[in-house]
Parts: structure tokens; sequence; C-alpha cells
């Protein structure tokens, strides 16, 4: 799930929130890294396939799908390597008012599955692969083999109650993680302090990851919380459609103007903007009776004569109150389910388990799971021992008014130094 067109909007109007870092800058950090959207990536990146077929995702011995196993057990190795403590966060029952997305989504598959057929009987390759691509699911069972892994190497699963982006959040929000990593930007709409994005393709180690942050979000935007989350909800969420016409930049303007979306509503001209019957089902419902009532008489002359009292049903109907659609899906962002006070532990791995695991279920070569598999040892051998961030080392000079000389440095507290420098340099070594 995400918000549309938001990071742009923060790129635009507070930039001062967001920053490039490289993966190893997050040393020592926990991150709680959405799961989901990470099963997803692997299981579209991590394929194989020639220039004349089609490509197809990786497979064992069975023919069920390794490429999301493969790619958690690599990258999982790479955070550990760079000194990162990722937890695993999995979604749990979407929420009754996402079924209209989920519906979307639906139709977007069926769509794609008739596109794909087409593809085919044309022998168009190129189109294959896309439609296929778009044709990827993460289910239980792939849910279930990444939790497995994870279990195995000694890593912190997280079952989200609802939705993995507000429990990762939540945990950010509690200090039980530094950072969300994840591509989705609602996690800024459910208050994520860091929010961490692009790590998926930190594969070299060239490339940087984009750090956001929540409170210079707000700032920039000028913006509370509240009014920040009804400008998400504005510009598109997975909970409720959108008011066609609004735009990233109007939409921040409206907010800016009248505060909430009650009042933008107030003011809103509906001749030039569309908004979603849901958005006002009082309104709708106050409309409907009103063209009830009036379809009850032949004539105004009748309605005159007859005098038709409303029922008590149609009296209690036309009170009764419905809450709108962005309401609840505000009441979401800020109130969703979630678990806290976890108690996250990262364990040793267990190699043989993990061995079997990876080389007789998934199908994996022996000799390069057991090289990876002593990659994750050392990382987590290391990781086990006191450390100090990069940032540690660094203190802010002295003012020049009244400005003290550093104390002259001893034998000792060299020694010291060096011994310290000597353990933290081999997290920074080029690969």
């Amino acid at each position: 799930m995400g918000i549309k067109q938001l990071a742009k909007l923060l790129a635009d109007e507070a930039p001062e929130c967001i920053k490039e870092v490289p993966l190893k800058s997050l040393q020592g950090r926990k991150i709680a890294i959405d799961a989901s959207m990470s099963i997803y990536q692997f299981m579209i990146a991590v394929r194989q396939g020639g220039s004349n077929n089609p490509a197809a995702m990786l497979t064992n011995a069975d023919g069920e799908p390794t490429s999301h196993v493969q790619g958690f057990f690599t990258r999982t190795i790479r955070y550990m390597s760079e000194g990162i403590k990722p937890v695993y966060v999995f979604d749990g029952k979407p929420p009754n008012i996402k079924s209209g997305e989920l519906v979307k989504r639906r139709e977007k598959r069926e769509k794609a599955e008739k596109e794909l057929a087409a593809a085919k009987e044309a022998g168009n390759i190129e189109e294959q692969d896309k439609q296929a691509k778009r044709l990827v699911r993460a289910g239980t069972k792939e849910n279930n083999d990444c939790k497995k892994l994870l279990e195995l190497m000694g890593i912190p699963v997280v079952n989200a109650p609802c939705e993995a982006e507000a429990e990762a959040s939540a945990l950010c929000k509690n200090g039980e993680v530094w950072a969300v990593g994840t591509e989705d930007m609602d996690a800024l709409t459910f208050g994520c302090p860091v929010l961490l994005r692009k790590m998926t393709f930190a594969k070299s180690g060239k490339e940087n990851i984009q750090q956001m942050n929540y409170k210079k979000a707000i700032e920039g935007l000028n913006l509370t919380h509240d009014q920040f989350v009804d400008l998400c909800i504005l510009l598109g969420c997975d909970y409720c459609d959108s008011i066609k016409g609004i735009g990233p930049k109007k939409a921040l303007a409206f907010i800016r103007e009248y505060g909430c979306i009650e009042k933008i509503l107030e003011n809103l001209d509906r001749k030039k903007f569309t908004v979603p019957d849901d958005w006002v089902p009082n309104e709708k419902k106050a409309k409907e009776a009103e063209e009830k009532e009036e379809a009850e008489y032949d004539t105004d002359e009748e309605k005159e004569k007859t005098g038709k009292p409303k029922s008590d049903a149609d009296e209690e109907d036309t009170e009764e109150e419905v809450v709108p659609i962005y309401v609840k899906a505000r009441k979401l962002f800020n109130e969703h389910e979630v678990i806290t006070n976890l108690d996250l532990k990262w364990k040793e791995c267990q190699v043989e388990a993990l061995t079997k695991y990876l080389v007789d279920e998934m199908g994996f070569n022996p000799d390069r799971v057991k090289s990876n598999i002593e990659k994750l040892q050392k990382a987590q051998k290391a990781n086990t021992k006191p450390q100090s961030r990069m940032d540690s080392f660094f203190k802010p000079l002295p003012s020049k008014a009244g400005a003290k000389k550093p104390a002259k440095a001893t034998v000792g507290s060299k020694r010291k130094a060096n011994d310290t420098k000597g353990k933290k340099g081999a997290f920074f070594k080029k690969r």
C-alpha cells in the first residue's frame, strides 16, 4: 500500500526531510522490514530466462518457486554483514475497508491473464515477461517459506495483526527499532519516525538508500500530524477513492487553507471536482430519500391532497448518520491495530537445519549454501560484540571563544583507540 505522489511532493515541498545515505551508515541499527513487499520484489527480480524465452521464477525439483527464499537468504546476510539487525514484519488480515482496493487488484490480475494469453499466442516474449510479472503474488506458502528460513537463520519475525507498515511504524515509534524499511510511503502516514526506501536495490554497496524523516516532513510542509493524514487521504490511499481533479499541489493548498477534509468539502466546487459518494454518504442518502418521497406522488396537487406522512422506518432511515469513508481511513491511520513491547531477539543460526532446508527442500547449491552460512555466522558473531556507530567517532568542535585545548593523548589512550579502529574497520572494507 502507498500514498500516491507523496514522495515527489515531499521532494518538492520539504526536501530537507530526504537524504541519500550508504547502506553501511546503518551499522548497529535495528530495522523493521516490510516482509511482504520484499517477497514480492524478490519473486519478480530473481528470475531466470533468456532473450528468446520469457523469464520464469526459480523453482526447486518439485516445481515450487524458490526465488523469494533465495532473495531473503542472500539479502539478509548482506544486511547482517553491514552490521544491521533486521526484523521482518509480515502482513496480517487486511482491514475491511480495503476490500475495494483488493477488488481493483483482482481485476488487474484478470486483465493481465488475458493479455498474457494474447502475448503467448502472438509469440511476444517481452510482453509475456511483462504480464507474467504482473501476475506474481506472494501467498501463504511464500510467507511461510520465508518465516521458516528466518527462524533457522536466527532473525526475529513479527506477525502483524493487520497491516505490516502500521505494525513496523508502531515498533519504530515505540523505540523497539530505529527505522522502517519499505517502499510504501504510507509508513509516514502511520507516523513512522524514519523511513528507509530502496534497501532492496542496494546490492553492490555503491547504490545509496533513501532516508526520510517524518518530523522534518511535516515541518517542511507546515502541517500538523492530523493535517498530514488528511493530505495523504486526498492524495490517494488504499482505503478509499480520492476526489477527482485534486492533484498533489492542489491537495496541499486546500489542506493549508482549510485545515481538514470536512472544511474542504464545505467549500469545494462540486462542479469542478468529483467527490466519491462514500465521502458524502449522508448527502447521497438524503437526496435518495427526497427522490423516493417525490416519486410517491404523481403531482404536487396529489401530494397536497393526500398529505401522506413518512413512516417510522423512513424517519429512522433519514436520521441515521453514515460514517464517511475518509473518516474511517483517517481512523485506521491513527488507531491501527498493532502489537508493541515485543521481545525481539537475534539468535545464532541453526546450521544443520538451515543447510537441510536450503539444500534438500529448496534445491540450492550445497557449496554456495555453506559459503553463505559461514558469512552469516561471521556477521552474527561480529554483531554480538558491543558496537559504536561511525557518528560516535565525530565530536563537535569547541567554540573559539573560551575554547580549551584538548588533553594530551597518553600511550594507553592511543593503544585503545588503535584497537577500536582495528575492530571497526572490518565492516567498511570494499567488497
